[in-house]
């Protein structure tokens, strides 16, 4: 361990970094809160109060896997720490240890110094993975396992044994359950293993079976418990309404930011979706048409970003759900980084005239300054947004000084069960309260929605300040509703409702 950190003192400087930057983002009002990230939350509290995978609201968890919700419950667990307090350091440790590994790769790969400090400056300063970092989302944990997985494959490719194959299973299987995405993982190992040139076809396919029993497991587990509870695998989900090459477009577009000059890129993004999507399909191709090994991190790599950006594009469009954005490509930052900055090595060590190779090696870097510029100049533009009122979310300055929710924490009586309570922001309610209030339907929900037409009295706590357009608003709700307003407030009122007859 100690040879480990002494050959990556670099690494360990940029991960120290990574570190203090998470704390200097969250400075102010604390990590980031999102609803999802309330369902994470109240689950862990959940699982730490003895009462298992239940959600905010008293409804079990469907829509999100088992594994981040579990990760913190442990380690609230094991450290006895308020979770919501200390996650910038959780989340701060975390991205540290992201940035060390991805060191410590580039380190075995060879590559020279420069090139390293590049890498790691890129990734430290990539304002796609602070944002995952600044905020309480799976995707933060997630990046990490999918980094972890890059590296326990590539120890399995080099010793094809039973051990590293269930150690490298194991991961995956943990990665799956942090993210339903993480199927991918599976997926990406399941490919790899049945390409391998090495092995007979027979021990392969063994190999392919045992990873994928192994990595589906826990996954599995969670999917059978929730259809024995809801008699659905994670939920009702809509039908995709955004079409294939719109979600190329969005595709690109995300893509566009991790490349220089993005701005210019702005109105190209379907072909820059395209034109990377192709591009790493082509030297997923050669590098299997060639026989060459999977032991080396960008054919990993390089695979795992085709299958990710498949199995999104794909299920974007079928189902939907949040528009691809830089969150939820985000864990396939490091590893498209990867594929490219090993392969300029490549090209590198093939050139022979020593003119040339220096022209190549002032390109690299020119082109990875200008990247790094362009993550600096967002990190600047972020943080100057977030400084004075908090990260975007509920523990934005907006919502701790909310008069709604400090009228409703000295109610208690809102909160006695026999009214029950609504509203278009219970995500928050529960946040500062810790009370649990149901949610306004997705008019996109029908069944949901017409279980709520039929409720004959409840509170409706309604927030000004929530634009969530997806929910009913307040005439659809007045349509069916007779609204007395008993409270009102700056960001919101509270009404009792009862049926039109």
């Amino acid at each position: 361990m100690f040879l480990l950190i002494r050959q990556n003192l670099d690494s360990l400087v940029a991960a120290i970094i990574g570190f203090v930057l998470i704390q200097i983002f969250t400075n102010h009002g604390g990590i980031g809160i999102s609803p999802d990230s309330i369902h994470y939350l109240s689950t862990a509290n959940s699982l730490n109060e003895g009462r298992g995978f239940y959600q905010f609201d008293n409804q079990p968890l469907i829509m999100f896997p088992f594994g981040f919700p579990g990760f913190l419950a442990i380690s609230h667990w094991i450290f006895q720490i308020d979770l919501l307090k200390n996650m910038p350091i959780i989340n701060g440790c975390i991205f540290a240890a992201l940035i060390f590994l991805s060191g410590c790769m580039v380190e075995i790969t060879n590559a020279t110094k420069w090139l390293k400090w590049i890498m790691l400056a890129l990734i430290t300063s990539s304002p796609t993975l602070i944002e995952i970092y600044f905020m309480l989302w799976s995707e933060a944990l997630f990046a990490l396992e999918v980094l972890i997985f890059v590296w326990l494959s590539g120890n399995y490719f080099k010793h094809n044994s039973l051990k590293n194959l269930i150690i490298f299973a194991s991961i995956t299987a943990i990665a799956f359950d942090t993210r339903f995405a993480g199927v991918s993982l599976v997926a990406t190992g399941v490919l790899l293993i049945l390409l391998s040139h090495e092995g007979k076809w027979a021990i392969r396919l063994k190999h392919s079976l045992v990873f994928g029993s192994i990595g589906c497991s826990l996954a599995i587990l969670n999917l059978f418990r929730n259809y024995s509870i809801t008699n659905t695998l994670t939920g009702i989900r809509q039908k995709g309404v955004t079409t294939l090459a719109e979600n190329i477009n969005h595709y690109g577009s995300v893509v566009a930011t991790w490349l220089p000059f993005s701005k210019q890129l702005e109105g190209y993004s379907f072909y820059v979706g395209l034109f990377f999507i192709i591009g790493v399909f082509a030297i997923f191709i050669y590098r299997i048409y060639k026989k060459i090994e999977h032991n080396s991190f960008e054919k990993i790599a390089a695979t795992f970003t085709l299958i990710y950006s498949v199995f999104m594009l794909v299920t974007a469009t079928l189902s939907r759900y949040e528009t691809i954005n830089s969150r939820l490509l985000s864990p396939f930052f490091i590893a498209s980084l990867f594929t490219l900055s090993f392969y300029a090595i490549s090209w590198i060590s093939i050139i022979q005239k020593r003119g040339s190779r220096i022209l190549v090696r002032l390109f690299i870097a020119s082109f990875s300054l200008l990247l790094l510029f362009q993550f600096v100049q967002k990190d600047i533009e972020v943080y100057n947004e977030v400084k004075q009122g908090g990260i975007g979310g509920y523990t934005e300055d907006d919502w701790k000084e909310s008069e709604l929710i400090s009228y409703l924490k000295t109610r208690p009586t809102y909160f006695n069960g026999v009214v029950p309570i609504y509203s278009n922001a219970s995500h928050a309610i529960y946040l500062y309260s810790k009370k649990a209030v149901k949610i306004v339907p997705e008019r996109v929900h029908e069944q949901k929605v017409a279980s709520f037409y039929k409720e004959p009295e409840m509170f409706l706590v309604w927030f000004t300040t929530e634009d969530n357009k997806d929910v009913l608003n307040k005439a659809e709700i007045s349509a069916h509703f007779n609204m007395k307003e008993i409270a009102t407030f700056k960001d919101g009122s509270i009404f009792v409702t009862n049926l039109k007859r």
